[in-house]
C-alpha cells in the first residue's frame, strides 16, 4: 500500500468518525444536553462534509449554554460558508432576537429576503422583529407580503391581528384574526366561530352556509337554527321568526354567563348608565315602587333600580345568569321563565317594568306589549330599549347579528294600541360592535 493509500484511508475514517460524532451530537442537541452536544461539535473535522452544519448547530448549542458572543460568531461563518443559507440564516436571526439584538436581526432577515423573496416565514420574522422595534408600518408590511406569500398562513394573519390591536385599530384587528381563521380552518375550528368570521366580514351567505351545515348535522341545537335564519337571505318578513325561541337564549346565555359582564365592558355597553340617567329625571329614590326587572340576567340593572323600589322581582330564562344574580342579593325574589309565561302568572301588578336590552330577542312584540299592559297599575311605568331599525318596510328585522331591530313607527304603533303614552323616546348608543355605534332608543311609557 502506498504512502497516498493509507493518507487516504486515514482521511475517511475520520470523515466517518465525524458524521458518527455529528449524528450523535444531534440526539443529545434535540435531547437538550447542550454541554455533550458541543463536545461532539467539536470532534468534527474540518474536512468533513458536516463540518459546516456541526458549527452551525454548535453555534446553537452555545446560545442555549449562554454563551451568546460565540454562538453569533459562529452562526455567522456557517451562514457566509454556504453563500447565505437562507434557514441558517434564519436561525442567526432568530438567535440576535432572543438576545434582544433586534436592529442586527432585521438585517440578517432583510438579506436573507434578498435570496429568498417568497419564503413567508422570512418575512414574518421581519415583521415581528421590525414590531419589537416598534417599527409598525414595516412590521404591518411585512406581515402583509407574508399573507400574499402564503395565504394559509394563519400565524402571519395572527400576529397582523395582534399589531393591529396594540395600535387601537380594533376594526382592523378583528377582521384581520377572522380572515385568518377562515382560510385554514383548524380541526378544533368550531362552526359558531367559523360562522361568526364570516358575519364579521360581511360574507353572510358563506356564513349562512356554515350555520346550514351545522344545522343539519345538530338538528336539535338551537344556536345554528336562529344564526342561519339570521345569516340568510329572506324573501319576506314572514320568513323571518318571530322572535329567538326560548332554547337559544336559554342555551346561549347559559353558556356565555361566566363572561357576559366583560363581553358588555369590551362592548362600552350603556344599558345600567342611561338607564340611571332616565330614573333620576323622572323618579325620586324611595319611590316606594312595586319594581319587575324583566330579562334582568346576571342583574346589571339592579344597583340603579334598588333605590327606587319597595320590592324589586327578576325574572330571565337562563337559571346561569340568575345565579349570578342572586349574589349581588338586591332582588326579593329572582324566577326562571320567559318574560311573556311569567306575566301571566303575576297577581299584583307592577309599578314599573324595566325590560333593559331584552326586545332584541323579539321581533314581534304586540303580545308582550298586551301583558306589560295587563301588569303594570293604572298610570305606571315601562322603560325599554331596543336596536333601531331603518328598514321602514317591515316593523323589524333580524339581523346577521342574531339580534332584532325594530322601527320607530312600530314601537309607538304597539305602545298606543297597548295603551301606552310614549314620554320620552330618546335615540342613544347602546353600545358599540367593531367601534361601530349600534343605534337604538331608550323608552319611558306610562300606561293609561
Amino acid at each position: 500500500m502506498s504512502h497516498n493509500d493509507l493518507t487516504t484511508s486515514a482521511d475517511d475514517a475520520s470523515i466517518d468518525s465525524s458524521l458518527l460524532a455529528f449524528e450523535r451530537a444531534l440526539q443529545l442537541h434535540a435531547e437538550g444536553d447542550y454541554v455533550s452536544a458541543v463536545e461532539l461539535y467539536g470532534d468534527i473535522s474540518p474536512n468533513s462534509p458536516a463540518f459546516h452544519e456541526g458549527q452551525h448547530f454548535l453555534g446553537i448549542a452555545l446560545h442555549h449554554l449562554g454563551q451568546y458572543e460565540q454562538a453569533v460568531t459562529l452562526l455567522r461563518a456557517s451562514v457566509a460558508a454556504t453563500g447565505g443559507r437562507v434557514d441558517w440564516a434564519n436561525n442567526l436571526g432568530n438567535i440576535l432576537n432572543a438576545q434582544g439584538r433586534f436592529d442586527e436581526a432585521v438585517e440578517v432577515f432583510a438579506r436573507a429576503i434578498e435570496y429568498a423573496p417568497n419564503q413567508a416565514l422570512l418575512w414574518i420574522n421581519l415583521g415581528a422583529t421590525h414590531e419589537r422595534l416598534v417599527h409598525f408600518e414595516q412590521a404591518e408590511h411585512a406581515y402583509q407580503t407574508a399573507i400574499q406569500l402564503e395565504p394559509q398562513s394563519q400565524e402571519a394573519y395572527r400576529l397582523l391581528s395582534a399589531l393591529y390591536e396594540r395600535q387601537q385599530m380594533q376594526i382592523e384587528a378583528v377582521r384581520t384574526y377572522c380572515s385568518g381563521y377562515i382560510v385554514a380552518p383548524r380541526e378544533t375550528t368550531t362552526p359558531y366561530l367559523l360562522g361568526k368570521a364570516y358575519y364579521v366580514l360581511g360574507r353572510l351567505d358563506e356564513a349562512a352556509e356554515v350555520y346550514r351545515q351545522w344545522k343539519e348535522a345538530e338538528p336539535d341545537n338551537p344556536i345554528p337554527a336562529h344564526l342561519y335564519a339570521a345569516c340568510s337571505r329572506h324573501d319576506g318578513g314572514d320568513s323571518i321568526p318571530e322572535r329567538c325561541s326560548e332554547d337559544y337564549v336559554n342555551v346561549t346565555f347559559d353558556e356565555y354567563a361566566d363572561h357576559f359582564e366583560g363581553k358588555l365592558n369590551q362592548l362600552d355597553y350603556r344599558g345600567p348608565a342611561l338607564l340611571e340617567q332616565m330614573m333620576a329625571l323622572r323618579f325620586k329614590p324611595d319611590s316606594d315602587m312595586m319594581v319587575l326587572d324583566a330579562g334582568c340576567g346576571t342583574g346589571l340593572c339592579a344597583p340603579v333600580l334598588r333605590p327606587y323600589a319597595a320590592t324589586m322581582i327578576g325574572v330571565d330564562l337562563s337559571g346561569s345568569m340568575l345565579e349570578l344574580a342572586r349574589q349581588r342579593g338586591l332582588y326579593e325574589s329572582l324566577h326562571k321563565a320567559e318574560i311573556g309565561t311569567f306575566l301571566t302568572t303575576v297577581e299584583k301588578p307592577y309599578d314599573l317594568i324595566a325590560c333593559m336590552d331584552t326586545l332584541i330577542y323579539f321581533g314581534a312584540i304586540e303580545q308582550l306589549f298586551a301583558r306589560f299592559a295587563a301588569t303594570i297599575s293604572q298610570n305606571g311605568w315601562l322603560i325599554f330599549t331596543t336596536e333601531i331599525s331603518l328598514d321602514n318596510t317591515k316593523p323589524y328585522t333580524l339581523n346577521p347579528s342574531g339580534r332584532y331591530s325594530h322601527t320607530v313607527g312600530y314601537l309607538l304603533s304597539v305602545m298606543e294600541t297597548c295603551g301606552f303614552d310614549c314620554l320620552m323616546f330618546n335615540h342613544e348608543t347602546l353600545r358599540t360592535e367593531l367601534q361601530v355605534p349600534v343605534r337604538g332608543v331608550i323608552v319611558l311609557a306610562q300606561r293609561r
